[in-house]
């Protein structure tokens, strides 16, 4: 895999990484907004050679401009979880302290992130939840919400976790978790990715907060949600269910 990393000095603790592909009708409206909080963190954008351009916007744009802004580019489309796997490789090589998952499409507010951004010394790890009081998602059909709430209730019935979103892909990670819970082994790419990031967390009796944020589906784009990322969860939770079962005997 060759990666190619655009970068300038490290100002901030903070590192926001967000992962592209084919984003480029949002990136640029999301940057500007982002980029407000200039003084609080850096972003880093990992871009899976999106054919739309993505990454040329955000190079043109912004990292020639900002020296808040940063970009890592990937040679192919290799998944969410390996972008998040190379992003916190590449932040945890400078000196931020603070690692934020976000996605790229407006689905998290910048407001629920300054809000989670007041309990980043006192958690391991935060994590913008739509299921406990407070939280909810807007946009989504029936359907799909009862996929995602069933979901979470199974992961969290079967790995037998006290975390009511872990699927939830807005979150905060110290760099003390990041650096214990071998995030780098991790092997998922999809949604089960942050179910197995969670479940890590929990073995290695991490401090976790769950705080209550509004998820919205996007407006512009298309959904990178599919039946094999469902299909991968299903079947990462029989595993982790079924070698949990036999090391306990």
């Amino acid at each position: 895999m060759v990666t190619k990393t655009h970068t300038k000095n490290i100002p901030n603790d903070i590192v926001v990484i967000i992962p592209t592909y084919n984003e480029s009708t949002n990136i640029s409206t999301l940057l500007d907004k982002l980029s407000m909080a200039h003084e609080v963190f850096d972003i880093l954008i990992v871009d899976d050679n999106s054919p739309d351009g993505t990454s040329k916007i955000v190079e043109e744009n912004y990292v020639r401009n900002l020296k808040t802004i940063h970009l890592l580019k990937r040679d192919q489309k290799l998944g969410l979880g390996s972008a998040y796997r190379d992003g916190f490789k590449w932040a945890l090589k400078k000196k931020y302290q603070h690692f934020v998952e976000m996605d790229g499409d407006f689905s998290h507010t910048f407001d629920d992130l300054m809000h989670m951004l007041t309990f980043k010394d006192k958690y391991d790890l935060i994590i913008g939840s739509r299921y406990i009081e407070g939280g909810k998602t807007e946009g989504w059909s029936r359907s799909r919400k009862l996929l995602s709430v069933v979901a979470n209730f199974v992961a969290k019935l079967l790995l037998g976790i006290k975390v009511n979103d872990m699927t939830s892909g807005f979150r905060i990670y110290s760099r003390d978790c990041l650096e214990d819970i071998n995030y780098y082994d991790t092997k998922s790419n999809g949604y089960a990715f942050q179910i197995e990031m969670t479940l890590l967390a929990c073995m290695n009796k991490k401090l976790i907060k769950e705080v209550p944020i509004t998820f919205y589906e996007r407006d512009l784009g298309e959904s990178k949600m599919s039946k094999d990322i469902v299909l991968e969860a299903v079947k990462f939770l029989i595993f982790t269910k079924f070698k949990k079962t036999k090391n306990d005997k």
